[in-house]
């Protein structure tokens, strides 16, 4: 299922629940957003949609 934003129900989800990925996410370009975006439509299953928002919050971007 997607969102009218294009962001999947997961990912979306999984990003309130983690502040640390949602800035992170935030602090993306458009085309790093759409890869990610790409990436969790590819998930297929729970723990991984968990490991892909994970991985996120791990990044470290300096703007």
């Amino acid at each position: 299922m997607i969102k009218e934003d294009g962001l999947p129900v997961g990912l979306g989800f999984g990003l309130a629940m983690n502040e640390e990925a949602m800035e992170q996410f935030a602090a993306m370009t458009e085309g790093e957003k759409r890869q990610v975006i790409e990436a969790a439509r590819s998930m297929q299953s729970k723990e991984q949609m968990q490991q892909l928002v994970q991985n996120i919050a791990d990044l470290k971007f300096t703007p």
